[in-house]
């Protein structure tokens, strides 16, 4: 057995030791930072969690019956019977349309003209008149989508009406085709199942990055870092002392959201909580890498947070996948998309959640992370050391 003692190996390890306990001491003192750090990121996902959705409900939806039938008093109450239409009367020939559309008071106009039903009767298709406003363009799809699937359950109804009034004459029925489906993952194909797992890159990439580089900005303006380089300290030591702290912070962040997440939103997480940590502790390379480099372009705190936000956040945000799919880019934008590491933590955390992912289906995403934030802490620490010496 090798028991050799290595004294210079124990130095650094208890001068690292002394630091990390110095920042963490520090950043508990600091009742701003603590709350930015533990707190926010609890409020966000409570307050993005429900906010942050693709799911259309309770669609305005304004009917003008020119008709006045029963089929067409059936049809409207068919739309109305669904959980997705907000159904209201129009009668008033003063209001048009398009006043409808403008102010608001409807997303979509339904017209049914007369001879509704004196065409159901004679067996031909019965048209209406459907008007959107196209300016909320996913509401407007989503509103389409479902007047359409209300409207082809309502022509089913009648389809087998008179399917089962021919039977009854003939004897016989006539041949139908019956789709049955079942969605996968996602059952209910709740957005929810969806977006809320991301939210825990989101907010990680937050307080990690951003918190980071303006602390270490914060100790510039305020003359303590020249301290510390005065001090026996080496700059491995003071690197690893001031991005330890935000590494512990980290993890305790991702294991509340991961309370939160089950306990608010009851999305079940279906894969390896293990894995889970396994891959945040890899994207933390890449942000805590982001905040150092930050960290070193920058001189206040005010250019650092608009530095992070515009430069590093809104790119990541908007090209990662977390709200877009990278799939429906541009593909002059695709391989921009595919240089954001947000993007693989997102693949893997919502393959984790909704699938029940493992390292087989994960590992192209971990070789990524690994690999972007390998080269971005790199060349943070470097340029960071640089100062220091």
């Amino acid at each position: 057995m090798n028991t050799h003692y290595n004294p210079l190996r124990s130095v650094f390890l208890m001068r690292t030791a002394g630091l990390l306990r110095k920042e963490l001491v520090q950043i508990r003192r600091d009742r701003s930072l603590f709350g930015l750090l533990i707190v926010a990121p609890l409020l966000q996902l409570l307050v993005l969690g429900f906010a942050i959705t693709t799911d259309v409900r309770e669609v305005k939806l304004a009917v003008r019956d020119f008709d006045r039938s029963m089929q067409s008093r059936e049809y409207v109450r068919a739309l109305s019977a669904s959980d997705y239409f907000k159904t209201t009367y129009v009668t008033a020939a003063t209001v048009d349309d398009a006043r409808l559309l403008v102010s608001g008071r409807a997303g979509l106009v339904l017209v049914i003209p007369r001879g509704f039903a004196a065409s159901l009767e004679r067996m031909e298709t019965a048209s209406v008149q459907v008007l959107v406003d196209g300016a909320d363009v996913n509401s407007a799809i989503q509103g389409l989508n479902y007047l359409q699937r209300a409207t082809r359950l309502f022509s089913s109804r009648g389809i087998r009406l008179v399917e089962e009034d021919i039977g009854r004459r003939t004897g016989t029925g006539l041949p139908t085709v019956s789709a049955e489906c079942r969605a996968w993952f996602n059952p209910g194909l709740m957005s929810r199942f969806y977006m809320v797992p991301g939210l825990i890159g989101v907010l990680l990439m937050i307080t990690t990055m951003v918190v980071n580089s303006m602390a270490l900005v914060k100790e510039r303006e305020q003359g303590t870092m020249e301290q510390l380089i005065v001090t026996p300290l080496r700059p491995a030591e003071i690197i690893l002392g001031k991005l330890l702290p935000f590494v512990v912070i980290g993890f305790i962040e991702v294991t509340l959201l991961l309370i939160g997440i089950k306990l608010i939103f009851n999305v079940p997480l279906r894969g390896s909580v293990l894995t889970l940590y396994a891959f945040s502790g890899m994207f933390l390379m890449t942000t805590l890498g982001l905040g150092l480099f930050v960290s070193t372009v920058v001189r206040t705190q005010q250019q650092a947070m608009m530095f992070a936000m515009f430069f590093v956040m809104m790119p990541f945000m908007l090209l990662s996948g977390f709200i877009f799919p990278v799939e429906n880019m541009p593909l002059v934008i695709q391989p921009l998309a595919h240089m954001i590491p947000l993007k693989y933590y997102l693949t893997a955390v919502r393959g984790l959640y909704l699938k029940g992912n493992g390292w087989f289906e994960l590992w192209p995403s971990a070789a990524a992370l690994l690999a972007w934030g390998t080269v971005i802490l790199t060349i943070s620490v470097l340029k960071f050391r640089k100062r220091l010496d």
